[in-house]
């Protein structure tokens, strides 16, 4: 991996595992598209381009005795090529802080690349929600073809509940009846632990009953808005080319600079599997 360039960085072997370490963890932590969104890959960085591919299944599978019932075919109805974008994030060090690290045994502060890190997570979720038009990528809340409900009050207790469910029915009435998972705004789903009517529960305990993928928070789906899908590669998943990696790439001002980034994109492949309430 020349690219990386890592050898030119005055850093050990034990301070890259220790980023790469970092940046695997936060990673991890933030990052809520890939909890719910399967992921095909990892592949190379030399992969530049992917195809995005609408999918018809025809209509529902066929029982019978010789096989001669006719149920349509699952096929690629439409394919379109996009290139494929770079998240990235950078960051440096210090001259001083890296010769302290070497030669006192201090240790680098880990804190600089896990703050970089983040921000490249919150920009994958952030393509994943909202897409790229400069690259040709939808997100969740903007695909073509996606299902739509009309946001109403959600200051009044139940009507978030209300909104909600009616975007599992319309799920269910283009045959999508499981894998589903509801992504919300953090102040929203904050605003939910409420009594729901005289049931005794909060109102977000009713909804996670209706989601067996689960509930998932993230600032990058505005407030009052919400996003409903049902899952599964049938229906989407996130190409990965290259995933998130640390390289070393300038030495400026006698400080030494790196790039986090990874190569990645959302794939929607069938758009009824999406619902918004907007």
């Amino acid at each position: 991996m020349n690219y990386l360039k890592r050898e030119d960085a005055p850093l050990t072997e034990a301070q890259w595992q220790q980023i790469d370490k970092i940046v695997v963890d936060t990673a991890k932590k933030t990052l809520v598209g890939r909890r719910f969104i399967e992921i095909t890959g990892p592949f190379d960085p030399s992969v530049q381009f992917t195809t995005i591919d609408s999918i018809d299944v025809g209509d529902t599978g066929a029982c019978g005795l010789f096989g001669e019932t006719e149920c349509g075919v699952v096929r690629v109805k439409e394919r379109k090529y996009a290139p494929l974008p770079i998240i990235y994030k950078d960051f440096k060090y210090h001259w001083r802080d890296i010769e302290t690290a070497n030669k006192l045994g201090l240790g680098l502060d880990m804190s600089i690349p896990a703050a970089a890190a983040y921000q490249v997570a919150v920009a994958e979720d952030k393509l994943i929600f909202h897409g790229d038009t400069e690259s040709g990528f939808y997100g969740l809340l903007n695909v073509p073809g996606r299902n739509t409900v009309t946001l109403s009050d959600w200051d009044t207790t139940g009507e978030a509940f209300s909104n909600i469910l009616s975007a599992v029915v319309k799920l269910n009435e283009n045959g999508f009846y499981s894998n589903l998972a509801l992504i919300l705004n953090p102040k929203d789903y904050a605003n939910l632990h409420r009594l729901y009517g005289n049931s005794g529960t909060l109102e977000i305990d009713q909804i996670r009953k209706l989601f067996d993928v689960g509930v998932f928070i993230t600032p990058v789906i505005p407030q009052l808005s919400a996003v409903v899908v049902a899952t599964g590669i049938e229906n989407m998943d996130l190409f990965v080319a290259q995933d998130m990696i640390t390289a070393y790439y300038n030495y400026d001002n006698m400080d030494h600079y790196f790039r986090i980034f990874e190569i990645v994109a959302l794939r929607i492949k069938r758009p009824e599997s999406i619902c918004t309430i907007e």
